[in-house]
């Protein structure tokens, strides 16, 4: 009996798979990125993200969200940057609205329809961070955590502009 208690306790606390430790570690290399690019930043309510929250001219603000579970394709490491720019609790947007939105030519990032758990709609602005070799450290003003506050920047003044476009003195998050 007690050899079959020990061997189910085993079990249960099994070592994590060499993919959940990759991505781990990649998750500690992207938050010790955000450290180096000197923004003030905190875990997003659902603990998936860090966000870095802009304040814009007019009292406006917007919230940018850097995935912390990265995205693998082809040998590449990426983390998504985004930011909401368009958000309904109840309907999807209308064909006209996303047609305006959607054809916007950016030479980095993209827009996307995104409806969550809860059925709330919204439109985003994103753009890939390439975290292939991103190292264990950081150091403000290397060349990653430059590129990284450099694409955060980006991704909130199309973020901001397109925000104001859509929805004019409405400041949404």
């Amino acid at each position: 009996m007690i050899p079959a208690l020990l061997a189910a306790t085993l079990l249960c606390v099994a070592p994590a798979s060499p993919r959940q430790a990759e991505n781990d570690a990649a998750k500690a290399r992207v938050k010790s990125a955000m450290e180096a690019t000197g923004f003030k930043y905190e875990a997003s309510a659902s603990g998936l993200s860090l966000t870095v929250l802009f304040d814009n001219p007019d009292k406006r603000q917007q919230k940018i969200f850097i995935a912390t579970a990265p995205g693998k394709a082809s040998g590449l490491l990426t983390h998504l940057v985004y930011t909401t720019v368009w958000v309904n609790a109840t309907a999807p947007p209308d064909d006209a609205l996303l047609r305006k939105v959607l054809l916007q030519s950016k030479k980095l990032g993209h827009f996307y329809l995104f409806k969550d758990t809860k059925g709330t709609w919204a439109i985003r602005f994103g753009a890939h961070f390439d975290a292939t070799g991103l190292k264990d450290t950081s150091e403000k003003g290397d060349t990653f955590s430059t590129s990284l506050k450099d694409l955060i920047s980006f991704v909130n003044a199309v973020g901001e502009e397109t925000d104001q476009m859509l929805n004019g003195d409405k400041d949404i998050r």
